[in-house]
């Protein structure tokens, strides 16, 4: 009988799975022949049934289909530990656990893990930031609790958690000839962690690798983050933010900011779409000293523009990271405004949260009772450690190590079936 375990990075923006074989680990197709998945649900409600769908195609078909039952929902990994998670959300006009929701992707991930199997794989490493909230040991240990639930519901009888910075870590050990002192840097896209460790020594192959492990610190800032401070300093203006209305006896007011945040957190944009907004913006539109900007937000809150935003947001800051200025064209709105973003406004907007997770960083080696400058090696992983600037900033803490950035989008999920293999004998 096969020895079968995986491992599952499930991500607030991507998720990835690899599957441990008699000990032969491989990544899995999770979606066509991508072996990563958008951790992203699509309700749709027609008139003659209800879809569900997962992933690229989840994305592709809220953008495609201006139905305003349609829900798109991404980030979901944010909801663990907080009171979201009792109060839930409403899907076909009924109330949703989130619990729920988020049990339909991991089934959807179980069933890839088994085709490609060939057999009802039971046992699971998942994994976990350093920190699913910050400075909330409660809600950081429910959090935990409440994916291994879900982890059980989908299917998994055996669930086992790893940091996913170490997990990260055990993907790269294979390639190293002898004991090196490394730091791993994960921005993820809802957290930034960090890991101290020993690899490649005569404890690769044990079970156990707690002594191998220095530290561990983590903080609650990630590419979600990145983007929206990318969207608050660039494309919110456009859309009316930081201009003024006229109140009661001619007042003049600044327009509320509420829905410009909510428009930029990728986990709060359907919380825009309710009537009560529609008809708050609608009012104060009819006393706005700036109509043609102010004007664009309702028609994003009444068509469900925002999530098409977010995605164009998160293009501008890909392109970024390879060119100074980008032009994007909000084609699908009446006026189809244009808006200019540079990398030197988003370095700048995104400043003081990469000076966070740099404290974080340079917090691990001080936990570690380490050096910074003995650090042999850092491993990359997660997508926002390809901005430049973020980039830059935290290898900088560890001014004499190499850098490794082979496959950052995909080495915790290979490090957690690795882990699996270990764990599960």
């Amino acid at each position: 009988m096969k020895n079968l375990s995986a491992g599952i990075d499930f991500g607030t923006t991507n998720s990835v799975a690899g599957l441990s074989n008699d000990g032969d680990v491989s990544l899995i197709a999770l979606e066509q022949k991508h072996i990563d998945i958008p951790t992203a649900i699509f309700f749709s409600k027609s008139k003659n049934n209800k879809k569900i769908l997962f992933g690229r195609q989840a994305v592709t078909n809220y953008l495609n289909n201006d139905d305003e039952e349609n829900r798109l929902m991404r980030s979901l990994k944010r909801v663990l530990g907080t009171p979201l998670m009792k109060s839930g959300t409403t899907v076909y006009g009924q109330s949703m656990m989130f619990k729920d929701i988020i049990n339909l992707f991991m089934v959807h991930i179980k069933n890839k893990i088994d085709m490609a199997a060939a057999a009802d794989v039971e046992n699971i490493v998942m994994g976990r930031p350093v920190h699913f909230r910050d400075g909330d040991p409660l809600g950081d240990a429910a959090a935990q609790n409440e994916l291994g639930q879900i982890a059980k519901s989908a299917g998994f009888k055996n669930v086992l958690f790893q940091y996913e910075p170490v997990a990260a870590a055990f993907a790269h050990e294979a390639n190293l000839q002898s004991e090196t002192l490394a730091a791993v840097i994960d921005i993820g896209g809802g957290t930034s962690d960090f890991t101290i460790l020993r690899l490649g020594g005569a404890n690769r192959n044990r079970a156990d690798r707690t002594d191998d492990i220095l530290a561990n610190s983590g903080v609650r800032i990630g590419g979600n983050d990145f983007d929206k401070q990318l969207a608050l300093d660039s494309f919110m203006p456009e859309f009316g933010m930081g201009t003024t209305h006229r109140g009661a006896h001619g007042k003049i007011l600044n327009v509320p900011n509420t829905h410009y945040f909510d428009l930029s957190e990728w986990s709060k944009i359907n919380s825009l779409y309710t009537y009560k907004n529609i008809n708050m913006v609608r009012g104060i539109l009819i006393e706005s000293l700036a109509p043609e900007k102010y004007g664009r937000l309702l028609e994003i809150i009444t068509h469900g523009f925002g999530h098409n935003i977010l995605g164009r947001v998160e293009d501008a800051k890909i392109n970024l990271t390879e060119r100074d200025k980008v032009e994007t064209v909000l084609s699908f709105m009446t006026d189809a405004p244009r808006i200019i973003t540079t990398r030197d406004k988003f370095e700048k907007s995104i400043a003081s949260a990469t000076e966070k997770v740099r404290k974080t960083a340079a917090e691990c080696a001080a936990m570690a009772g380490v050096n910074p400058t003995d650090v042999q090696l850092i491993i990359l992983t997660g997508g926002s450690t390809e901005i430049p600037y973020v980039c830059e900033t935290l290898c900088g803490v560890f001014p004499n190590a190499k850098v490794s950035g082979d496959n950052k989008l995909s080495s915790v999920g290979m490090g957690l079936a690795f882990d699996a293999s270990r764990r599960f004998l």
